[in-house]
């Protein structure tokens, strides 16, 4: 104990500048979760009226709304999309910004990297009502690329209404890719700079060429960024992303695109009423899926020889 208050006190001005930090998550992200006026979390065991005062006004039904959760074929069908098209942004998205990030290190000339900087992050400032109405123009039934498919002599397809899973989940991942790609590899090209410009130069001496330099020099330096970035999108993996899928899902694909958070918005806000129960039982189970994977992921990652986020 008293070996751990020395060690406190001789690193003091750094828990003093994290404080802050912490007295924001206690008021703004632990103190919610119980909140005696609604009940925060424990909402998920009681049956929500808006006659209420108080949490203890409320009925007590304990895990009855996880079992409706459990006991409904639609809500499987969208944790499953959900896993579905998370474990996907992880395989197809996750490695395009630091791929990204490494070329972007290799264009040597200043002014054609901030032209190609601003390109590729501009998207991100767009938001998907914006980016869904583009892609309208696009790919609707009379828009550019039936167009071309019909000079082509091909038929029309209904790109945006479409029940293959195929062609939604590439729509879906490409735009991803297209509005985050630039923005996340901002994040991977800082530390780029960070890797000390000696090693390149001991590298070349040793007669390393670009591509020797990328993979002994360049990803070593960016590795641990990497593993902090993974393990992060692992534990937001049951997000899915709802911004997004809101604008593409409809009646076509929606057996498809249906993700929990899509689901749970329109079951408990928009099927007879608000039913804020089933919306928190539903949004802690995301937490404790989250929570789980990310314990999951960093502990793999430590498994593997990496330091992991904590």
């Amino acid at each position: 104990m008293k070996k751990t208050l020395r060690r406190v006190w001789a690193q003091r001005y750094i828990y003093i500048l994290f404080f802050p930090a912490v007295i924001f998550l206690v008021l703004f992200a632990y103190a919610p979760m119980f909140n005696l006026q609604t009940g925060g979390i424990l909402m998920a065991f009681t049956r929500f009226s808006m006659r209420a005062s108080n949490f203890f006004e409320l009925e007590w039904v304990g895990f009855h709304w996880f079992n409706v959760l459990f006991n409904r074929p639609d809500f499987l069908n969208a944790f499953f999309n959900t896993l579905l098209i998370s474990f996907g942004r992880l395989l197809i998205e996750f490695p395009v910004p630091i791929v990204l990030a490494i070329v972007m290190n290799e264009v040597r000339r200043n002014a054609p990297k901030r032209i190609f900087q601003t390109i590729f992050t501009f998207p991100n400032f767009l938001s998907w009502v914006l980016i869904y109405a583009v892609l309208q123009d696009l790919f609707q039934f009379t828009g550019a690329i039936n167009a071309v498919r019909g000079l082509l002599g091909l038929d029309p397809v209904l790109f945006l209404s479409h029940s293959s899973s195929a062609l939604n989940y590439g729509l879906i991942f490409g735009s991803s890719i297209w509005r985050g790609a630039g923005w996340g590899a901002i994040i991977y090209m800082a530390s780029i700079t960070g890797i000390d410009p000696s090693l390149y130069e001991a590298a070349k001496v040793d007669g390393a060429n670009r591509w020797h330099c990328i993979r002994h020099v360049t990803w070593p330096g960016i590795k641990p960024t990497v593993v902090v970035l993974l393990v992060l999108a692992v534990g937001n993996a049951m997000a899915g992303g709802f911004d997004q899928i809101f604008q593409f899902i409809n009646a076509v694909n929606r057996p498809t695109l249906e993700i929990i958070d899509t689901y749970v918005f329109s079951f408990a806000f928009g099927q007879g009423g608000m039913n804020q129960s089933f919306a928190a039982a539903a949004g802690l189970f995301q937490a404790v899926i989250n929570f789980l994977l990310l314990l999951s992921a960093n502990k793999m990652m430590k498994l593997l020889g990496t330091d992991g986020l904590f």
